[in-house]
């Protein structure tokens, strides 16, 4: 791919330098045009498309146009991998009327038909995408290998989409033959997990695990890709689900995932999985809360499919009006054509204005519900925030007590451990009735309690704090967001004759966000969470302040991260645990 980049803007340098013949002009709109396939492969879509409508340009005035039909279709296909829709129609009905035009007969006819068809499909429009599968059937002969597979594996989706297994079954199979001579083993493997998802789909497990498996192999370095990552492991949880494999199910669905980089339908899917999994576990209420996440995401997909599909119709209407207008320009006269014009535009006129008064009432029946939604949703989240909050405070002074008891008995003057126990469950109290609180205050209440954790034994475990130079009062964070972690390492991570035990505590800002690192060098998560058993810990902490995150993200578009992994896992020889926490700048802590 690389050389073939390389040669190509060497093909492109010299047709510029070469511009004033007719030749290089139409060489530079075919190099445009394989130059735009290639930003297609590496996922770069705006760049294809500004060389491929360089390619349209240059080509409008050059006398051999034979790739213009080549051209609109890579555009169409851009658009369509970019979920742009509209344009995605345009361009397929432009290269359509060019071959026509051009005379090429049905030679491009087939890649179009099935682009249509794939557009239909992603618009939900089956009997439409059904019309053009058809169509594209029956001059199926005059196509290339690579059209083959994509209509194959197209058609399995549809019938996927129509609940018709079997006929999936049987065109996945026929791209999994195509796939045979491909050098490149993506493809395969796409159709492999198409395969493995439809054996699921008709209870085969043993088939379903084949197939996945080897989609997973065939994937290589791609797998690690989040989108395909979340995909794979969505069909892994189905297949555990069909197998009532319930740990390996929800083991798979919640490890964490970028949903920024993920298709939101394959986050439908996994809720509606998350449902079944609690459902088959008898927690109702969890199941509940799954199934309501998976509808509103629906309804989400729905109002989108929509939206694209009125605008797809708009598209379309003003391409065949124009289409329309040019017949009537050489057929009739130029009275007639101003008749037609005339009764063209009071149709669209009363057409917008139809659409107009209806839009006008969607909205305002949308933004009325959405209203009253977000009211009940605020109230549900104070409510929500008061019983978590509410919570922290009791289990807090009750370790704060059983720390504070032995001391005094161990010595005389009780002024400065019973003063600083006051300062921290004073600092506690107040933090536990807030949502966010500044993060220099953190930093104090987090000192205090370790000065107080420590008294007995100050040197037990060395505490290193790298913070910035100065810590601004609008540094916000959720409140015992560093204090919980650190409470929790100094309590499990350590055993009683390790002499070098060591919290590491980082705070940097860096492009936007505050990156909060807690690292200790102790037994690590596996060990760590054992000793909370045997102490009959419960980790309530941890649990709330992963609701208190999620219930805050929920009204946030960037996002908070919070992560705890074991440090053996990310570095040779290492071992403790790593929580990380990262707080955009801009971040709204108002429910």
């Amino acid at each position: 791919m690389e050389d073939a980049f390389r040669t190509n803007k060497e093909v492109i340098r010299y047709c510029t330098d070469h511009a004033s013949f007719d030749r290089s002009r139409t060489l530079l709109a075919e190099a445009f045009n394989n130059q735009g396939v290639y930003w297609q492969e590496l996922g770069e879509r705006d760049s294809a498309i500004r060389v491929l409508k360089s390619s349209v340009d240059i080509l409008q005035t050059a006398r051999n146009r034979s790739i213009l039909t080549s051209v609109y279709i890579n555009l169409a296909d851009c658009h369509l991998q970019k979920g742009d829709y509209p344009h995605c129609g345009f361009y397929y009905r432009k290269a359509l009327s060019v071959s026509d035009s051009l005379g090429f007969g049905y030679r491009d006819h087939f890649a179009i038909y099935s682009g249509l068809a794939k557009l239909y499909l992603e618009l939900g429009n089956f009997p439409e995408a059904n019309e053009y599968f058809v169509k594209a059937e029956q001059i199926g002969n005059s196509c290339t290998p690579y059209e083959r597979y994509f209509f194959s594996n197209t058609r399995g989706n549809y019938y996927y989409n129509t609940k018709e297994y079997e006929k999936a079954l049987d065109w996945f199979r026929k791209a999994d033959r195509i796939t045979d001579a491909f050098p490149q083993p993506l493809y395969k493997a796409i159709v492999r997990g198409n395969l493995g998802e439809i054996f699921i789909l008709i209870r085969q497990p043993d088939s379903a695990r084949f197939y996945l498996d080897d989609a997973r192999r065939l994937f290589g370095k791609a797998y690690e890709q989040p989108s395909f990552r979340y995909y794979m492991d969505g069909l892994y949880a189905s297949l555990a689900l069909l197998e009532n494999d319930l740990s390996q199910a929800e083991r798979l669905l919640s490890s964490a995932h970028d949903l920024n980089q993920v298709n939101p339908l394959y986050t439908y899917y996994n809720n509606r999985r998350m449902e079944e999994l609690y459902y088959k576990k008898k927690d109702y209420r969890k199941a509940y809360e799954f199934k309501d996440k998976a509808d509103m995401l629906n309804d989400s997909l729905r109002n989108m499919k929509v939206r694209n599909s009125l605008a797809e119709i708009d598209f379309r209407y003003r391409q065949d009006t124009t289409l329309l207008k040019m017949d009537i320009q050489l057929i009739n006269t130029r009275d007639e054509m101003s008749r037609w014009k005339t009764i063209a535009y009071y149709c669209v006129l009363l057409l917008l204005l139809s659409l107009l008064a209806s839009l006008c009432w969607i909205l305002y029946r949308r933004r009325k519900h959405e209203k009253q939604y977000w009211i009940q949703m605020a109230t549900m989240n104070r409510l929500r925030m008061a019983v978590v909050r509410n919570r922290i405070s009791p289990h807090f002074i009750f370790n704060a007590l059983n720390i504070i008891l032995p001391t005094f008995r161990q010595y005389d003057g009780l002024d400065k451990p019973i003063r600083l126990l006051i300062k921290v469950l004073r600092g506690n109290l107040f933090f536990s009735e807030q949502i966010a609180v500044p993060l220099k205050d953190e930093i104090q209440l987090v000192k205090e309690y370790l000065q107080l954790r420590l008294l007995g034994n100050p040197d037990r475990i060395r505490i290193i704090w790298e913070l910035p130079p100065e810590i601004p009062d609008t540094w916000k964070i959720p409140s015992m967001s560093v204090q919980i972690p650190v409470e929790n390492a100094v309590k499990y991570a350590f055993d009683p004759e390790n002499e070098e035990a060591c919290i590491h505590i980082r705070i940097i800002e860096k492009q936007g966000s505050l990156f909060i690192a807690i690292e200790d060098n102790g037994v690590g998560l596996a060990a760590d969470m054992q000793n909370r058993q045997e102490e009959q810990g419960t980790g309530y902490g941890l649990k709330i302040l992963r609701q208190t995150i999620d219930i805050l993200n929920s009204r946030n578009k960037n996002k908070m991260n919070f992560i705890i992994q074991d440090r053996s896992l990310l570095e040779p020889g290492g071992h403790g645990t790593l929580v990380s926490l990262v707080v955009p700048l801009d971040y709204t802590f108002d429910l």
